[in-house]
């Protein structure tokens, strides 16, 4: 039988897939680019799915959201290379913790913080669904670099 650990992996792996895609088509030049003043810029998106699996770690580790931690990276310095070592030393650590949990501990109900909006509105939920949520932000947000690639002429049917 297919334990929850793999199929959580396994979610991870395949948002992670198409992040590495959408990375492929950048260069340093690109990270302080937007479509429009006033939208992230492509380091802040990637600075967006850092931090949130960052924080989401830190809160199913702890019972506590962390408030004002450090970022995963510095969205103005930070080179491509060091964006995405540190998307990858995150991800080794979401499988670490994901590993550490039997079917049981992954099941267990959590209650969620308010801000916490992301898992489905509810008190509390699943620990797996909280980790399955941190891979569906990383995909809302692979969508919208996608797009940001897609308004400058790169388009993802080309890829």
């Amino acid at each position: 039988m297919t334990r929850v650990s793999e199929f959580l992996k396994a979610r991870f792996a395949s948002v992670r897939q198409d992040l590495d895609e959408v990375l492929r088509r950048l260069d340093d030049s690109d990270l302080s680019w937007s479509p429009r003043d006033g939208m992230r810029t492509i380091a802040g998106q990637l600075l967006e799915i850092a931090n949130k699996e960052k924080e989401a770690l830190i809160w199913v580790r702890s019972g506590v959201w962390p408030d004002d931690g450090p970022d995963a990276f510095d969205e103005q310095s930070a080179t491509l290379e060091e964006i995405k070592a540190a998307l990858a030393a995150l991800r080794t650590e979401t499988y670490a913790y994901i590993d550490s949990l039997d079917d049981a501990e992954l099941e267990r109900m959590i209650s969620n913080p308010n801000r916490w909006y992301e898992a489905l509105r509810v008190t509390e939920c699943p620990l797996s669904e909280v980790l399955r949520t941190i891979a569906t932000h990383e995909w809302y947000h692979t969508g919208q670099l996608v797009t940001y690639l897609w308004v400058r002429g790169d388009t993802p049917d080309d890829w």
